[in-house]
């Protein structure tokens, strides 16, 4: 058996799995709407497009270098 909550309402969904679950990941068709709905009132966004700035922070290494011309932190 399958442990699963509403992401709406928190209810828990009892059953073995997803294939049970018509609505599947909410509880019910009234949280499916819930969600729809703030989807399409855009309470669902992404905070800010993605800079050409954010892709090069994202590829640099997240541990220090061992490079010796690097100055660390004291």
């Amino acid at each position: 058996m399958m442990k699963a909550r509403c992401p709406i309402c928190g209810q828990g969904m009892p059953g073995p799995g997803p294939k049970e679950w018509p609505d599947w990941p909410f509880c019910s068709p009234r949280c499916k709407t819930i969600d729809l709905g703030r989807w399409l009132g855009e309470s669902y966004r992404i905070a800010t497009p993605l800079r050409e700035d954010d892709l090069d922070e994202a590829a640099k290494p997240a541990v220090p270098s061992a490079a010796p011309d690097r100055e660390e932190a004291p």
